[in-house]
């Protein structure tokens, strides 16, 4: 009983941490982080005989991809419901909507696995690098719920042995270690077919040729630009980038790094 109140405790603390993370991080989240269009125009493809849409961003945080999304899909999608579980990351997420006047959406303060949203209400839902942070088999099931018959679930995800191919996989101690919530695929595919009323549909890999510098590399980490780097402790976040510059000097231009980032887009059809 003891090591189950244990595994309650550590696991609520984590959840609290992660949360924190948001919430500090809202104000200068998309300054930090790469928006890759691809996955975007993929998508508007795939709804281009679909108008006057309703669809979801789950985990939208504070608006990266979704604002292109809902630029990209234009008068087709009539609404966007807008869905997060931080509250400063939509904050961020209206006022950035607003710059751009975009105004079909709306915001929903929730989880991903139990949604304010009628059952078969959607014609598309979508999910950008954010399934980590989901139970995805309650995730999968919410989705097929609030989705109409014919319609589809977009996730965008790295799988866990793309994450070892990346800048940070493969040059910061530890960083591959501590991130233990992403998926292989064969995992991401037995959960789809467990889940009623939802089948794979198809797989798209993407791999981006990335350049960066290392001081805008520390920069990022040093601002958490991953919730991963959450996971470490000051002692060993400190200790992992004195390591990681070291091996960025001795492998590379300092002024020109050069990595490929792989991602996968999993089209799901209910």
């Amino acid at each position: 009983m003891k090591e189950k109140e244990n595994g309650i405790t550590k696991s609520a603390n984590f959840l609290h941490k992660i949360e924190n993370h948001f919430m500090e991080i809202a104000p200068r989240y998309r300054k930090l982080r790469t928006t890759d269009m691809e996955p975007i125009l993929f998508i508007e493809r795939e709804l281009n005989d679909a108008n006057r849409m309703h669809g979801a961003d789950i985990g939208c945080g504070a608006g990266r991809y979704t604002l292109r999304l809902a630029k990209q899909l234009g008068k087709k999608c009539h609404l966007l419901h807008c869905i997060d579980k931080s509250e400063h990351m939509l904050i961020q997420l209206k006022k950035f909507f607003g710059k751009h006047s975009i105004n079909h959406f709306k915001i929903l303060h929730s989880d991903a696995h139990k949604i304010p949203l009628e059952t078969d209400s959607l014609d598309f839902v979508v999910s950008f690098n954010a399934v980590h942070h989901f139970d995805m088999p309650n995730f999968l099931k919410e989705s097929s719920r609030i989705l109409k018959s014919k319609s589809r679930l977009f996730v965008y995800t790295r799988l866990k042995s793309q994450n070892t191919r990346n800048v940070w996989g493969m040059h910061f101690p530890n960083f591959t270690d501590k991130e233990n919530r992403l998926y292989e695929l064969d995992e991401l595919e037995h959960m789809i077919e467990n889940t009623p009323n939802l089948s794979l549909k198809s797989i798209r890999f993407f791999e981006y040729e990335r350049t960066s510098t290392l001081a805008r590399l520390e920069e990022q980490a040093r601002g958490y630009h991953y919730s991963t780097f959450r996971l470490f402790s000051k002692k060993e976040f400190d200790k992992s980038i004195r390591t990681f510059k070291k091996n960025i000097i001795e492998n590379y231009d300092v002024n020109n790094v050069t990595w490929k980032d792989q991602n996968i887009l999993l089209v799901i059809e209910s």
